[in-house]
């Protein structure tokens, strides 16, 4: 990350968007900070996709405030969310709100997961990795597979 708080998207990452969007909607992005310390990046046409699917899940409930949990889900993540564009050498401008959330400083690390992308601080991203995290993770998985095996 440099002075100003930018972070050049890897170049495999530009790639993949430049491929799925054109030129205009490949660089627009939004940036949303995610439950754990760090940011979710999503390219604004699944961003546009993803809030369809939530809205339709939230239901109308939350539109009138009768469920304080689909509203503070609206407030986190709707809230939150900044329109980024990536600039012409490929970089992204992370706000200082958006770094602090990330406990981002001068490292970042870019993680794809599919169709959007995560930002972490290195430490923050080893300590969330941690082989007793994974193990919990690998466990949760066999219990999943269990449970679909058993016809549950």
């Amino acid at each position: 990350m440099d002075a100003k708080g930018r972070t050049a998207m890897p170049a495999r990452f530009r790639e993949a968007l430049q491929e799925a969007y054109p030129a205009r909607r490949a660089a627009s992005l939004v940036v949303v900070p995610w439950f754990e310390p760090c940011l979710r990046v999503f390219p604004l046409p699944i961003w546009e996709e993803k809030q369809v699917q939530f809205d339709a899940q939230l239901g109308e409930d939350d539109i009138f405030g009768l469920d304080e949990g689909a509203s503070d889900f609206r407030r986190f993540v709707y809230g939150s969310a900044m329109d980024c564009q990536l600039d012409g050498q490929g970089r992204l401008l992370l706000p200082g709100d958006l770094r602090e959330h990330a406990l981002i400083d001068r490292e970042v690390v870019w993680m794809g997961l599919g169709p959007v992308l995560e930002l972490w601080d290195p430490e923050q991203l080893r300590q969330r990795l941690q082989v007793e995290q994974v193990a919990r993770i690998r466990d949760r998985l066999r219990l999943r597979k269990g449970e679909v095996g058993d016809g549950g």
